[in-house]
């Protein structure tokens, strides 16, 4: 496979933080997408404004999670990883 570099070393970055090599990472990928015979996401062409907007709904219907502040700065740092 070819691939520009700066997007290998993102990667690479990512799988990493993740605990595997970007080998491990690409097998996976290529696992999952034989195991569900399509790609392992949902491609989108999706505005942002109707993730807003779902999200708004979200936040209407209660489905939400509730934080103290300590838990929510933690869970902010967590999602990098």
């Amino acid at each position: 496979m070819r691939m520009d570099l700066n997007r290998k070393y993102a990667a690479e970055k990512v799988a990493n933080n993740l605990g595997i090599d970007l080998t491990a990472a690409v097998n996976l990928f290529i696992s999952q997408m034989i195991k569900e015979n399509g790609l392992p996401f949902k491609p989108t062409n999706e505005p942002l404004e109707s993730g807003l907007q779902r999200a708004l709904e979200d936040v209407k219907n209660g489905d939400t999670t509730k934080y103290t502040l300590d838990e929510f700065i933690e869970h902010v740092k967590n999602l990098g990883e």
